[in-house]
């Protein structure tokens, strides 16, 4: 008896889903941006959750290319169309981050490998990146960085929560699965 090969994912299948991946972090981002800002220096936002997305289930270039798009994107389409190069590197680094993940760091799939990729895009592009892009541009106190990190941990939760429900659904594991990442 043959074993059934499973069907693997195209260039233009990744394309694109990462297409619709950026779409979804531009809306959010947008909204964010114009609804949900503090001040210059700190707003709520689960843009990076499309970002970590991409990187979990098509690795980090993916999910840098997702995280840069995304960013430049809503910057361009938002009221305030400041484009900032550390800013869009952060977020390139937090898709980069998110893939890194699976390949290299938490290999078992589940909620262990979401959180640590989550974690880590947030330490990483979020906290580190783009606060540096952050201080330097606008002049955000360097203190800022723990309002930041606060932020950064209450959408990070929920981000984890977001991924997982998404990743329960069948049709998305067995979506998922075709990628050769498993994130059950």
């Amino acid at each position: 008896m043959q074993r059934k090969r499973e069907k693997t994912w195209t260039g233009t299948q990744i394309l694109t889903l990462s297409a619709m991946l950026t779409a979804v972090g531009v809306v959010i981002g947008m909204l964010c941006k114009n609804f949900m800002t503090f001040n210059v220096y700190y707003r709520f936002t689960l843009e990076n959750l499309p970002v970590i997305f991409a990187g979990l289930v098509f690795g980090p270039l993916v999910g840098g290319a997702v995280g840069v798009s995304a960013d430049i994107i809503s910057c361009l389409c938002s009221t305030n169309p400041a484009l900032n190069p550390v800013i869009s590197i952060g977020a390139a680094f937090v898709g980069i981050c998110a893939g890194i993940v699976p390949e290299w760091i938490v290999k078992r799939r589940g909620m262990t490998q979401i959180i640590v990729a989550v974690a880590l895009a947030h330490l990483v592009g979020q906290v580190g990146i783009k606060s540096i892009g952050k201080i330097v541009w606008f002049g955000m106190p360097y203190w800022g960085v723990f309002i930041g990190l606060g932020v950064s941990i209450v959408a990070g939760a929920i981000e984890c929560v977001l991924i997982k429900a998404v990743m329960n659904r069948l049709g998305m594991t067995s979506a998922v699965r075709r990628t050769g990442n498993d994130l059950r």
